[in-house]
C-alpha cells in the first residue's frame, strides 16, 4: 500500500461514522487517503430526538439535517447507496449500484430491530429506529384517531420496551394524544397508552431512584407501566404477555431491543448480536476494519459487561477510530479504547427530565437545559457556528 492513496470507506453517516469522516478529513493530508462516506439517505439524523416526532409538535430541523451542510466543501466524498452486504475477505462492499473495494473499512451501519423470535412481532409492530420509521409512527397515530367515531373510545398505543427510547416515546405520546383525542372528540380514557417492560422497573440498568421518578411522572401523565412481564407473542389484535394477561392494541411499537445491522453480513465474531471489538475498535480479527457505534460491542473498562448503545460512547469510539486510522497511515501509536458510562438525561416530554451525568444527578428545568445544551454543542462539533445559527 506503500505510495498508494488508501481508500477509506465509511458505512453510515450517523453520529459515530459522520464523526470519523470528519476527524480524519481534518488530519489527513492529500494524498493520505481518499475518504468515502456511504449512506442511503442524503441527511444526518440527531437519533438521540427523533422520538421528538411523536410529540406535540416537531420541527424537521431539530431532527435531521442535511449532508451537504455538514461535508459540502470538504475533502469527502459522499455516495448516496445502500449497503447491501459487507464482505471482509474479499474487502469489498456490496451495494445497491454494486461493488467497493476498500482498503480501511469503518463500520457504523447502526442497529437493526432485535425481535428475540418472538412469535408475531414484527409482522404487528412498528419500530422507532430512524427519522422516517417516526414519521410512520406519527402518521399512523393520525390516521388511527382519525378513523375513531366521534364520542368513541380512542384507539389503545402500546409501546414495548421500556429502555432509553420506549422511555423517551411514551413521555412525548402522553402529552400528544390529549391534543388528538380534543381534536377529534373522543373520549379520555384513564390510561393514553400502556408501556411495557419485560424488567422489574422501567430503564434496566440505570440509577434505580431515577428509573422509579422516571415511572412516577410517566403514571402522573396516564402512562400505565406495566413491568416484569415479557412480551410472548404478538398478532393484530395486541400483545400476550409471559403471564398470560392479554393487553389489547391497535398500534404496538416495538423498542425492545437492537441488534447489528443485517447487511454487516456473517464475516464477523458477534456477542450479543453486535460486532465484537478488541481494544482499538478493530472487528475482531481484522486489521483494516473498524467498527464504531450501536453495531459495535463495547465493553464497559470497570465491570467488562457490554454497554448499551449510546451517542456518547458512538463520539468515543469515533475519536480513538480516526485517530488509529491515521496512525496506521503514518506510522504513529494507536489509542485504546475504554469504555465507560458517563450518564444519560431522559426527558420525558417536553416539561420533564431527570439524568445523571458524571455522578451528578438532576431533574426539571436543570435536565432540560442541559440536554439542550448538549445538542447545541453536538450540532457545533460537526458543522460549526453556521450549522449552529441555522444559516442556509
Amino acid at each position: 500500500m506503500e505510495g498508494r492513496e488508501r481508500e477509506i470507506m465509511i458505512l453510515g453517516a450517523g453520529i459515530g461514522g459522520l464523526r470519523v469522516a470528519l476527524r480524519l478529513e481534518k488530519r489527513l493530508k492529500r494524498g493520505m487517503g481518499r475518504i468515502i462516506l456511504v449512506d442511503q439517505n442524503d441527511y444526518h439524523q440527531y437519533l438521540y430526538r427523533i422520538h421528538e416526532v411523536c410529540g406535540p409538535h416537531y420541527d424537521e430541523r431539530d431532527i435531521i439535517v442535511p449532508l451537504s451542510k455538514v461535508i459540502g466543501g470538504k475533502r469527502i466524498e459522499f455516495r448516496r447507496m445502500r449497503v447491501e452486504r459487507i464482505d471482509a475477505h474479499r474487502r469489498v462492499v456490496i451495494t445497491s449500484e454494486g461493488e467497493m473495494p476498500f482498503d480501511i473499512l469503518v463500520i457504523a451501519l447502526g442497529s437493526s430491530p432485535q425481535y428475540y423470535g418472538i412469535e408475531g412481532l414484527e409482522e404487528n409492530s412498528l419500530v422507532l429506529n430512524s427519522y422516517e420509521a417516526a414519521r410512520e409512527i406519527r402518521r399512523r397515530i393520525e390516521e388511527l384517531f382519525r378513523e375513531a367515531g366521534r364520542g368513541e373510545t380512542p384507539p389503545r398505543i402500546v409501546v414495548a420496551g421500556g429502555g432509553f427510547t420506549g422511555t423517551e416515546l411514551a413521555g412525548e405520546l402522553a402529552e400528544w394524544i390529549p391534543t388528538l383525542i380534543e381534536g377529534y372528540g373522543l373520549r379520555r380514557p384513564d390510561s393514553l397508552l400502556t408501556l411495557v417492560e419485560a424488567m422489574p422497573h422501567i430503564l434496566p440498568g440505570w440509577n434505580p431512584e431515577l428509573s422509579r421518578m422516571a415511572e412516577e411522572i410517566l403514571a402522573s401523565k396516564s402512562v400505565e407501566i406495566v413491568t416484569g412481564d415479557p412480551v410472548k407473542r404478538a398478532s393484530r389484535e395486541g400483545l400476550e404477555l409471559k403471564s398470560g394477561r392479554m393487553i389489547h392494541s391497535d398500534l404496538t411499537i416495538w423498542t425492545g431491543g437492537v441488534t447489528c445491522n443485517r447487511a454487516v453480513g456473517g464475516d464477523f465474531e458477534m456477542v450479543k448480536g453486535r460486532i465484537r471489538i478488541d481494544d482499538y475498535c478493530h472487528a475482531w480479527g481484522y486489521e483494516d476494519i473498524y467498527v464504531v457505534g450501536d453495531a459495535s460491542c463495547a465493553l464497559d473498562g470497570e465491570t467488562g459487561k457490554p454497554l448499551p448503545p449510546s451517542a456518547h460512547i458512538a463520539m468515543a469510539q469515533a475519536d480513538v477510530v480516526s485517530h488509529n486510522i491515521y496512525a496506521s497511515i503514518t506510522g504513529g501509536e494507536m489509542r485504546r479504547y475504554v469504555g465507560e458510562r458517563v450518564g444519560e438525561i431522559v426527558t420525558l416530554g417536553r416539561r420533564h427530565a431527570i439524568g445523571e451525568l458524571w455522578g451528578i444527578r438532576m431533574k426539571g428545568l436543570t435536565a432540560r437545559v442541559m440536554k439542550k445544551l448538549i445538542h447545541l454543542w453536538y450540532v457545533h462539533s460537526i458543522g460549526g457556528v453556521k450549522l449552529l445559527l441555522g444559516d442556509p
